[in-house]
C-alpha cells in the first residue's frame, strides 16, 4: 500500500513547484497522498536514479526511464497497482509560417508513439 511507504527510506526528486516529498498514487477512483521524509534528494532524476541503482532507497521515475533495470532486474517495480500523476511531454521547435515537412513528420510520429504508449498502460493496444 503506498502509505506503506512512509515507513522506508524514499529519495525524493524535487521538480518544478510540486510539494517536496509528497507522492500521489492513483488506483480506480481512489487517490492516496504519502508524505515521504527521506535523507535523500536531488533536482537531477540521474542523480536519483544512481542512487536507487545503488540501493539508497526507492525512487519515484517515469517507467520509460527505468525501464532497461526493470528488464535486467537491478530494479523492482512496486505498488503496480497503482497509476502515478501523468507527466506531460513538450516538443520544441523554431516557429515558422509553415512547419517543414521533416518537423511535421516527426512530431506525428512522437504522438503516435506516446499514444501506443497510453493505450498499453490502460491495457489497450499498443504501439509497442
Amino acid at each position: 500500500m503506498p502509505h506503506d511507504l512512509a515507513r522506508h527510506q524514499c529519495i525524493v526528486l524535487r521538480q518544478n513547484d510540486s510539494a517536496y516529498g509528497i507522492w500521489r498514487f492513483t488506483k480506480g477512483k481512489r487517490t492516496e497522498t504519502v508524505k515521504l521524509r527521506g535523507p535523500l534528494s536531488s533536482n537531477d532524476g540521474e542523480v536519483t536514479l544512481t542512487w536507487g541503482l545503488d540501493g539508497q532507497g526507492i525512487l519515484q521515475r517515469a517507467e520509460w526511464d527505468l525501464a532497461k533495470y526493470l528488464r535486467s532486474g537491478r530494479l523492482v517495480l512496486l505498488l503496480e497497482d497503482y497509476a502515478l500523476p501523468s507527466a506531460d511531454i513538450h516538443a520544441v521547435f523554431p516557429q515558422r509560417h509553415n512547419m517543414s515537412a521533416k518537423v511535421r513528420a516527426f512530431l506525428d510520429f512522437l504522438v503516435a508513439h506516446f499514444e501506443g504508449k497510453l493505450a498499453k498502460a490502460r491495457g489497450g493496444p499498443s504501439a509497442w
